[in-house]
């Protein structure tokens, strides 16, 4: 996340991922929700909405460890903490 600030782009890689996640789109939903735009490389952005109390990614527990690096960068950026 530092080397995106440091850079000016609103493109973070999600650690120990290739998921690319914009910044610009983070939108925290209270009490707990956060909805933002991801793509995988070659891929099209998609709007993804995480649940960061009950750890779901779209309704669903993540089922892949970069499901899962995902919901926490996204929750890190929108609140701080998971």
């Amino acid at each position: 996340m530092d080397a995106a600030a440091d850079q000016q782009s609103t493109v973070i890689v999600v650690p120990q991922t290739s998921l690319q996640l914009d910044y610009g789109s983070i939108q925290p939903l209270p009490p707990n929700g956060v909805q933002f735009a991801v793509a995988a490389p070659g891929m099209p952005y998609a709007t993804v909405t995480s649940d960061c109390k009950q750890g779901l990614i779209n309704g669903a527990p993540p089922t892949t460890a970069d499901q899962a690096q995902l919901l926490n960068a996204s929750c890190q950026i929108a609140y701080g903490s998971v």
